[in-house]
């Protein structure tokens, strides 16, 4: 049988064209995946549109009440894209409809941005780091598929939809029982729902989330949200599908035994150093304190708070600090350091304690490069917070311990806040914003670095030691 021929100079068919199109893409995008700093470049980008395009939509006449300064629409821009919530100005007072608008898309795009990008990057990596899926299929498929990387992609965008829209309806209804007036209440539950899971802490009442430090459902949604974004989507859709802590990878198991430690020791440390104190706890009824307590230390990675932070104790604010540098998980929305870092560092100190070689929790052994890393990540991360504080300390006109923990807010992105960024001068802000960047992009960047290939080398020198203590 003769069969006819498409002449040579005749264009392909529509459908094999689309074929080869989407070879090209597919191939186009494997090799994306292959180079994870390359990546790692498209999401810098990504978040310098945002940052760009959120600083010009504020400062449109619209957006403000009385006209916003470059300085405080890129100031603002910068603390919602990175899920700070440091803020030079009142929200509510500053920021009109359009504005408070403007802030919630660039807390959520700021915050699937990063939820998307670290998660399929420490995902990819994680064979380079000592960490394997619980399939194991990174340790002989090598780099994955298109469709595993969009199956974790769509897990991620499930999992953190799902939980703001559940906590939006939620505070909705909560801030009803409040008595806060309906139309009111159907812009404020999804703007701190998504403000709280974020990790943001922007607060639209006008004195903050004090105005709601009577209303304990209120502050338990919230506080329940700020936990579940620090934890992130990945272990809450693990534990989801699975439904028992024992099925768990060992990775999720210790972020949510982590958090549930660093929720409880946190109100304990506030308990002790502000029972008595008239200015914040002291001022509370003795049953209700305990309560307090918790929602502040749950809300510690959020900046929401129901106290007045210039008011703690001097010794409150030095543990305030600390506290604010502990984060959440790896690959969450919150900053600071995190849990399995803190973890890590913690099994790795009780095993030299007991001279153990060898790591090991819950019945699995650690990789050796695992504490290694922790204590590269932890030490550079002290490093730069030790700088920035010092920074901000001799450019701020404020008591050194208030800059101190303004500095410490910015670059663990907590957003606790003593109020020294509305009087902060040009030096200080220009020191927070970069405290923000850093904050949120410095982890990942050194994870990228600790990850690369690199040839090791062929010789080994003589074995040697030092003397310690």
């Amino acid at each position: 049988m003769v069969t006819a021929r498409q002449p040579a100079g005749d264009a392909a068919p529509a459908e094999v064209a689309a074929r080869r199109r989407f070879a090209a893409s597919a191939a186009s995008l494997r090799r994306l995946l292959r180079w994870p700093r390359s990546g790692a470049l498209l999401l810098a980008l990504a978040y310098a549109l945002l940052l760009a395009v959120g600083t010009l939509v504020l400062l449109a006449p619209a957006a403000s009440t009385a006209g916003a300064t470059a300085a405080d629409a890129f100031f603002t821009t910068v603390s919602a894209v990175t899920l700070t919530g440091l803020t030079t100005v009142p929200v509510q007072e500053h920021w009109t409809l359009l504005g408070e608008g403007v802030l919630a898309a660039l807390t959520v795009l700021g915050g699937i941005l990063y939820l998307v990008g670290a998660t399929v990057v420490l995902w990819l990596l994680g064979r380079r780091l000592g960490m394997r899926d619980s399939g194991m299929r990174r340790l002989f498929r090598g780099v994955p598929g298109i469709g595993e990387v969009l199956g974790v992609v769509r897990t991620v965008l499930v999992a953190a939809f799902a939980v703001q829209a559940i906590g939006a309806f939620a505070l909705f209804l909560v801030m009803l029982a409040a008595d806060v007036p309906a139309d009111r209440a159907l812009w404020w539950g999804p703007f701190h729902a998504v403000s709280a899971f974020n990790n943001t802490g922007f607060a639209l009442p006008d004195a903050g989330y004090a105005a709601f430090a009577d209303d304990i459902p209120v502050l338990a949604v919230t506080g329940a949200l700020a936990m579940l974004g620090a934890i992130g989507p990945l272990p809450l859709a693990l534990y989801a599908s699975r439904r028992s802590f024992r099925r768990l990878p060992l990775d999720a198991r210790l972020i949510l035994l982590a958090m549930a430690a660093v929720l409880v020791g946190g109100a304990v440390v506030l308990l002790l150093g502000e029972w008595a104190n008239p200015a914040t706890l002291g001022a509370e009824p003795e049953w209700r304190r305990p309560f307090i307590a918790l929602f502040e230390s749950s809300a510690r990675t959020t900046g929401f708070t129901t106290l007045d932070p210039a008011a703690f104790r001097e010794e409150s604010k030095v543990f305030g600090t600390g506290l604010m540098l502990i984060g959440g998980a790896a690959g969450s929305v919150s900053g600071g350091l995190k849990v399995g870092t803190i973890a890590v560092l913690a099994i790795g100190l009780f095993g030299a304690l007991a001279g153990r070689e060898r790591l090991s929790l819950f019945g699995r052994e650690l990789p050796p490069q695992a504490f290694r890393h922790a204590l590269a990540i932890t030490f550079l991360f002290g490093g730069a917070v030790t700088f920035l504080g010092a920074g901000v300390v001799a450019a701020s006109h404020a008591a050194p311990l208030d800059a101190l923990f303004e500095g410490v807010s910015a670059i663990s992105l907590s957003g606790w806040s003593v109020c020294q960024a509305p009087e902060a001068g040009a030096w200080e802000r220009g020191l927070l914003i970069t405290g923000m960047l850093v904050g949120r992009f410095g982890p990942i960047l050194l994870v990228l670095q600790m990850a690369r290939i690199r040839r090791q080398p062929a010789t080994r020198h003589l074995e040697d030691s030092i003397r310690f203590g």
